[in-house]
């Protein structure tokens, strides 16, 4: 709790800064769901992979879409408007699957790097990409 109100304080200035430590821990936790769902639909009830990784991406966007536009930019447009919001949240998702696919083998296969360096490096390019596109489009605040 302490930790909670000195970081709160320190943050208070620079609402971006918030948001986007608030969108890693979603983005954290929306990994971590996705590879569960990943894990348990292989080994426990026998799922093909890549239809277990479908599922698992699927669960982790609801989850990644609700807590983003609820938690990390406060939200609370309703109706129509959600269906747009999920729309460009969408976008930018597969948008920013693309650069990190196109990242992590460009880094792999053209550079030489180790296949694990290259997808940190492209995760951190993807994860600025996507906090940016939702930030200032798919959430922008309507006036």
């Amino acid at each position: 709790m302490i930790f909670k109100s000195w970081l709160t304080q320190r943050l208070a200035p620079y609402p971006g800064a918030r948001q986007f430590i608030k969108f890693s821990i979603v983005g954290t936790t929306a990994a971590i769901i996705n590879f569960s769902f990943f894990y348990f639909l292989q080994r426990w009830f026998g799922l093909w992979y890549l239809h277990a990784s479908v599922v698992g991406f699927l669960v982790s966007v609801v989850f990644n879409f609700s807590a983003n536009k609820l938690w990390t930019f406060r939200n609370r447009e309703t109706g129509h408007h959600v269906w747009r919001q999920l729309f460009r949240f969408s976008l930018v998702m597969v948008t920013g699957l693309t650069i990190n696919s196109v990242i992590i083998y460009g880094l792999t296969e053209r550079a030489g790097l180790d296949s694990n360096l290259s997808w940190l490096f492209a995760t951190l390019a993807v994860t600025v990409w996507n906090f940016s596109l939702n930030r200032f489009w798919t959430f922008k605040r309507r006036i």
